[in-house]
């Protein structure tokens, strides 16, 4: 049973059964067969292939291969989900990939063809670089110019170039290490190196680093000098020549930050990437917020948003796969690349020659370089590269280059497992040792790089996740706000003053058709507002600039509740219905009562109609207001305005209240008289109960200003310095009336309180009508009265004492 489960193609089959699942979920969603043929593509060239290699490779390590196909299945379909215009093209890159591999796995000459014209390979390679210096193009049309436009293909010749100084220096080592003298003399078996030995090596790699930095392909640059420092420890034993060009290249990071304004800014960006979230740093930025959405088992196939992540398909599919199958898949992924490189450490350590040995630790080692520099950059571990992550990324050198690493480490793994074992010279070369000690310490290194970018991977995902995901500049959160059905606000009477629809529809809420498709089929709604007379109550809700009044305080009730199964199966958030206290005819009777006189043409000004029974607000009208269906086009007016159409005058707006507050202390004492008033201690006394310095418990914020230290009847005439809203005036009526607390509510859903009769009779409180001055020629018009179950009260701006606006004001709030 287990054979048969670890049989070369059961294991086939299972590494290309996720491409499959993912390819189907992707085309059932977009209702398009496309998605499908690159999977199909992709089972046909591994099947072909596990044919052939089963005549001319048997005995070849079984899971090298089951684990690429793997590997390019996913990356198939991180295209096809991201980049589908790109996929024809990647799957003939794949093509050409699977017959290079298979060519070079056909040769059983022990890879003698690629050993012996080492320098012309090398050469061949740097040629191709220097034409790319002066021939260069950037498929985008813009960049910088690292690719050699072929017929219709784009070879970028730094890929080959690192692939065959790898086979260079293996040829190279393997045959200086004939005479084990040339590298490690046997007088002095400690020494590390001869150094003349290493001239040409040296020299090869000085020209090839160069000519990458002249054509500021920084990401290939590090990937061929981390490389070239694996192949001299593993060549000669010796960490002091890895270790110093480790330092070199730190030390000419530290000279590009000085010297060159591109790597200060990547270093920049790496040391502090929340510095500047929507400028340098955005690409990173939203890679780590990419991976938070995706959380422990990912947002699902084509349910994510990887495209907010520029240059996902080349540079961050790591992130996609991360934000689409969760840490679940990112760790699979890791898993795959772990279980390919050490593989490849296992060929080499099992190889019956030093040219296989250093060749396949060569591959695992630019393999484990590759994989850790670009997700490291993905995951903020490591300043970001523009290198491609192998099998996985858009490039089709990038794939033919990988396959072919793949081809040599089959060709390696069947040549040293039908019948080379290492010779009995080897056995005892102190040099053969010393490698193989240094073998074994790169690939525990590599190992440790994996499990490095794991742990990272799932810090930004489990640990940090919830702090990303509610960040500002997280588009998701504004995109699934768009896609929120909000429920609806209705007034007392049925009338709507908010509603939700479906962009573009005629009719009030007409919640989004459901469609299939990517993400422009996204639903989009749009908040209406029939009333917008009642703004100052229900305020607005605004995904650029916020959300206030109701819409603020019942945003819970009107956006919904969320369960992880909604989550899971992506259902689309759908709000409850809210209903107000308001009346829609009593809230249009205190607008038109600020604006009754034609005298004011920029009337300014508070009304409360209130229960005073149940603390139910009826109307709540402040001026100048503004209209929230226009709140997007009149935003920057609105908040510029000096007359402040964006406070809420109701609630917010503190006025002297000069003789009506004498009104409302007799009130309150109707046998006080004017002389025991005057008295500080006496005037406290009586002010005190009626809370006027207190806030009112409301749904809506509201101002208050604390009672003088000392307070005289002076405060009746306008001379005090304590201020109220209207609301608070308000309240403090019905609380006379009521002989008990009230609580103003704008929410009908509020339990009522018990309703009786008045304990301040009506005859005892005659309206109030009467002005308080505010400011140098600057008066307030206060009305106050009690009329059945209801509470009146108006204040209105007036530039002089305008006893004639304040009636016709009156006239129109009450229809007298």
């Amino acid at each position: 049973m287990y054979r048969s489960l670890t049989s070369p193609f059961a294991l086939l089959s299972l590494g290309l059964l996720p491409a499959w699942l993912g390819a189907a979920s992707l085309a059932l969603q977009r209702s398009e067969p496309l998605p499908l043929l690159a999977p199909a593509a992709l089972s046909a060239l591994a099947i072909v292939a596990h044919g052939w290699l089963a005549r001319v490779a048997p005995a070849r390590d079984p899971f090298i291969l089951p684990v690429a196909v793997m590997l390019t299945g996913l990356g198939l379909l991180s295209i096809a989900r991201t980049a589908p215009n790109f996929l024809q093209r990647q799957t003939l890159a794949l093509v050409v990939a699977f017959a290079a591999m298979l060519a070079v796995c056909s040769r059983r000459d022990r890879l003698r063809w690629l050993r012996r014209f080492k320098y012309t390979w090398l050469i061949a390679a740097l040629a191709l670089l220097l034409a790319s210096l002066a021939f260069g193009v950037n498929p985008s049309g813009a960049g910088a110019r690292l690719w050699l436009n072929i017929g219709r293909f784009f070879v970028q010749p730094s890929e080959l170039l690192r692939l065959l100084m790898i086979a260079f220096l293996a040829a190279y080592f393997a045959q200086r290490a004939m005479h084990s003298g040339e590298l490690l003399p046997e007088a002095r078996p400690s020494a590390s190196f001869n150094r003349r030995s290493l001239a040409p090596t040296i020299a090869m790699g000085v020209i090839a680093m160069a000519m990458l930095v002249i054509q500021q392909d920084l990401g290939a640059a590090s990937l061929l000098v981390i490389t070239f420092a694996f192949m001299l420890y593993l060549a000669t034993g010796d960490a002091r020549l890895p270790l110093g060009l480790a330092i070199g290249l730190g030390l000419a990071a530290v000279a590009g930050y000085f010297l060159s304004a591109r790597v200060a800014q990547r270093l920049s960006i790496w040391l502090n990437p929340w510095g500047d979230p929507q400028g340098g740093a955005f690409q990173i930025v939203q890679s780590l917020i990419a991976l938070a959405s995706g959380g422990l088992l990912g947002q699902g196939i084509n349910q994510g948003r990887p495209g907010y992540v520029p240059a996902v398909h080349t540079d961050f599919p790591f992130v996609m796969i991360g934000e689409e199958l969760g840490l679940a898949g990112a760790l699979a992924v890791l898993a795959g690349f772990a279980a390919l490189i050490l593989r490849a450490w296992r060929v080499g350590l099992r190889s019956g020659d030093r040219y296989g040995s250093l060749l396949a630790g060569g591959i695992a080692a630019a393999l484990a370089t590759q994989v850790f520099i670009i997700i490291g950059g993905n995951i903020g571990l490591l300043p970001l590269t523009g290198v491609t992550l192998p099998f996985i990324s858009y490039g089709g050198t990038s794939l033919v280059v990988s396959y072919f690493m793949i081809g040599l480490l089959i060709r390696l793994s069947a040549d040293a497992a039908e019948g080379r074992p290492m010779s009995a010279a080897r056995a005892v070369d102190p040099l053969a040792q010393r490698t193989e000690l240094a073998a074994g310490r790169a690939m525990r290194l590599s190992a440790a790089w994996l499990a490095a970018l794991a742990l990272g991977t799932g810090y930004w995902s489990i640990v940090r996740g919830p702090e990303l995901v509610v960040r500002l500049d997280n588009p998701r959160r504004l995109e699934a706000e768009l896609a929120t059905f909000r429920g609806a606000i209705y007034a007392r009477d049925g009338v709507l003053l908010a509603y939700s629809s479906c962009a573009g529809a005629p009719q009030p809420l007409t919640p989004c058709a459901a469609r299939r498709g990517s993400q422009s089929a996204t639903p989009r709604y749009e908040r209406r507002y029939p009333l917008p007379e009642a703004a100052p109550a229900f305020g607005y809700y605004s995904q650029r600039y916020g959300v206030s009044g109701l819409e603020a305080f019942a945003d819970a009730t009107l956006r919904g509740s969320r369960t992880w199964l909604d989550d899971f199966l992506h259902r689309p958030r759908r709000g409850s219905a809210i209903t107000a206290t308001l009346d829609a005819n009593w809230q249009r009777r205190a607008v038109a009562a600020l604006r009754a006189s034609p005298t004011l043409t920029n009337p300014r000004g508070a009304v409360v109609v209130m229960n005073w029974h149940t603390g139910e607000v009826l109307a709540l009208a402040s001026a100048p207001t503004f209209d929230p269906n226009r709140l997007e086009q009149d935003w920057e007016r609105l908040r510029t305005d000096p007359d402040a159409p964006l406070i809420n005058r109701a609630t917010q707006g503190l006025y002297q209240p000069g003789l009506l507050l004498r009104w409302l202390v007799e009130a309150h004492a109707p046998m006080a008289h004017r002389a025991v008033l005057n008295q500080p201690d006496d005037f406290m006394a009586h002010l005190a109960p009626l809370n006027l310095h207190r806030p009112v418990p409301f749904e809506l914020p509201n101002e208050a200003t604390p009672l003088p230290a000392t307070a005289t009847y002076s405060e009746t005439l306008g001379q005090g310095k304590l201020r109220v809203t209207p609301l608070r005036v308000a309240v403090t009526l019905a609380e006379l009336a009521a002989g008990r607390p009230v609580t103003p509510t704008l929410l009908s859903s509020a339990p009522a309180t018990q309703v009786g009769p008045p304990v301040v009779e009506r005859s005892a409180l005659r309206p109030f009508s009467g002005f308080a001055q505010i400011a140098d020629n600057q008066f307030v018009g206060w009305h106050a009265r009690i009329a059945g179950d209801l509470v009146f009260v108006l204040a209105i701006e007036m530039p002089t004492h305008d006893e004639p606006t304040l009636v016709r004001a009156i006239a129109a709030l009450e229809g007298a």
